[in-house]
């Protein structure tokens, strides 16, 4: 039987679920490189390789807009969300 973890999110609904050697498999990754996107990628891009380089499930991590009510469309540039977050 395999056993799953899952991960809440703080409004108490589920982020995602994840068997046991996933979850642990997750907790080691402590030393991975972190790098600044780019302006010009797209959403798609960066969730991938987030989802990739946490051993995350696909379609687990969204970008959400500043009214934190809606997420953003995977074909959005990273340069409209600096500007929605006034970072640029």
């Amino acid at each position: 039987m395999r056993k799953f973890v899952r991960l809440k999110a703080e409004d108490g609904s589920y982020i995602c679920q994840l068997t046991a050697a996933e979850f642990k498999r997750l907790q080691r990754r402590e030393g991975v490189r972190k790098n600044v996107a780019q302006k010009t990628a797209s959403v798609r891009t960066i969730l991938v390789r987030i989802e990739e380089v946490f051993g995350l499930p696909e379609g687990c991590v969204r970008f959400f807009k500043p009214d934190g009510q809606h997420a953003y469309n995977r074909n959005t540039k990273i340069k409209r969300i600096l500007r929605d977050y006034g970072e640029e």
